[in-house]
């Protein structure tokens, strides 16, 4: 039997039949506090009242979350540091595209057009997210970045500095403070004797932007790495001329979006399955050992309908692994997040050999002035050098920017606990009054709903913050 938290009596949502009238006479205060124009330009600069929740980040992880606690009456300001809604998505690489199906990556509340492409653009993708937040009316501040922040535990509120756009200062009080800066930390770079003596270009690769935007044709492109970004920079770099080879350690595991990604959705997120809300109670209705131990069986399934793709890329030099106890992508994702490839066309490029590869278990020596050295010895000539080696956990980048009292009282995330559930991530921290929310579009909209429920509870009085920390931590 399963059993989840879907409203809060007498909190319900107004959806549907329960809808707000929406006329100025029915809105507090009447004209008298102004139309409904005049009042977003209040509610969005707070002047005359603090935000309940603080929501970091305007990606789709804060922008799910800003819309539920809408819907529950929950007053919430994002704040986010680049220039526009979707930039996180804007300033990527221009061949980029999500690598989930359109019927598994609506968002809250507003689903994507019937005829809306089956995988989204980079671009129309950020600038669906500037829409959404104009419409869901989300209270968003640009060019904002967090100063300071500490947490007052009599009080239960925050104090935040931040700095705006302009350079002003605005210090703020919410009771919550709800991260959504990214799936994961910061960059992972590491670093190797001699590097300084290399001649070529060295960066990471959340660096990278667009191989087009260089001449880069005849170019030796080493990229150190073969996760989803590792594959997506070397396609980047094969399609506009460079000599690209790939860099591997160890075994990747490899789905594409022509099959086993559709296939991974059958009889749920699909054109002609339930609705949204359905499909989403089906993904999230077993434990996640259960989905563990059922991806075993569909791994196979995947690799059996895929074993072309697969044996061009063992015939090339690349090594596959198929996840923990076989159970590919999804045990990937929620305990590593990462390794693990999505083809959207990389592949097929290597099995081809356009794009080499190179195996090295023992990884990196040195550089040399030419390239580099691998632990076996042999010599890999390169002019560029992408090191695309992930990243932390994202407790690494609460650290950074609220500093070490805050990040040593929250605990790790992703992976599974002792009970099986997600470590930190949807529910309580380890912190008081910080959240953490993350994931793909899939991830955000289902499970910002019920960290906003949760929110909801606390500032209703139904349970207390202490309880759901204390309870967390028998955990």
């Amino acid at each position: 039997m399963y059993t989840t938290l879907q409203e809060l009596k007498t909190f319900e949502e107004p959806l549907g039949v329960r809808r707000a009238d929406g006329t100025i006479e029915s809105m507090p205060g009447g004209l008298g506090q102004g139309n409904w124009l005049e009042r977003r330009q209040r509610t969005i600069e707070f002047k005359e009242e603090e935000p309940t929740a603080l929501i970091v980040g305007a990606g789709q992880a804060g922008l799910n979350m800003g819309a539920r606690l809408n819907s529950l009456g929950i007053s919430h300001l994002i704040v986010d540091r680049n220039e526009r809604i979707g930039d996180n998505w804007r300033k990527r690489y221009r061949t980029l595209v999500t690598h989930d199906p359109a019927e598994f990556t609506h968002m809250a509340y507003l689903p994507f057009p019937k005829n809306w492409p089956q995988f989204t653009p980079k671009d129309k993708l950020a600038d669906w997210f500037e829409a959404y937040a104009l419409i869901m009316e989300l209270n968003v501040w640009l060019q904002t970045s967090i100063k300071s922040a500490d947490y007052d535990d009599a009080q239960k509120q925050w104090t935040v500095v931040v700095v705006r756009g302009d350079g002003s200062e605005r210090t703020l009080h919410p009771r919550h403070l709800i991260w959504c800066t990214g799936h994961s930390g910061e960059p992972l770079v590491p670093s190797f004797p001699n590097q300084s003596q290399f001649k070529g270009t060295v960066y990471h690769g959340s660096q990278h932007s667009d191989a087009s935007h260089y001449d880069v044709a005849g170019k030796r492109v080493v990229v150190v790495g073969t996760g989803n970004s590792g594959h997506d920079i070397a396609q980047n770099y094969c399609e506009n001329g460079a000599q690209v080879t790939m860099l591997q350690r160890r075994g990747t595991y490899v789905i594409t979006v022509e099959k086993g990604i559709f296939m991974m959705h059958e009889g749920q997120h699909e054109d002609h399955g339930p609705p949204t809300e359905e499909a989403d109670l089906l993904h999230e209705c077993l434990p996640f050992a259960v989905q563990f131990a059922l991806g075993e069986h569909f791994t196979k399934r995947v690799a059996h309908a895929e074993q072309d793709l697969l044996s061009g890329l063992e015939k090339a030099g690349f090594a596959l692994d198929f996840g923990v106890n076989g159970a590919g992508l999804g045990r990937a994702y929620m305990t590593r997040g990462g390794g693990y490839y999505i083809d959207v066309g990389c592949s097929p490029l290597i099995a081809s050999g356009k794009i080499k590869v190179k195996r090295s278990p023992e990884g990196i020596s040195h550089f040399t002035e030419s390239g580099l050295i691998l632990k076996d010895g042999s010599a890999l000539p390169a002019d560029v050098v992408v090191l695309a080696t992930g990243y932390d956990n994202m407790r690494t980048t609460v650290r950074k920017v609220l500093g070490d009292r805050v990040a040593d009282r929250c605990r790790d995330v992703w992976d599974l606990d002792e009970e099986g559930e997600i470590n930190a991530m949807w529910r309580p921290s380890g912190h008081p009054g910080f959240w953490y929310m993350g994931g793909n579009l899939a991830l955000c909209r289902i499970y910002s709903k019920f960290l906003a429920l949760q929110i909801k509870a606390i500032e209703a009085g139904l349970v207390s913050e202490g309880e759901q920390v204390q309870a967390q931590a028998k955990l």
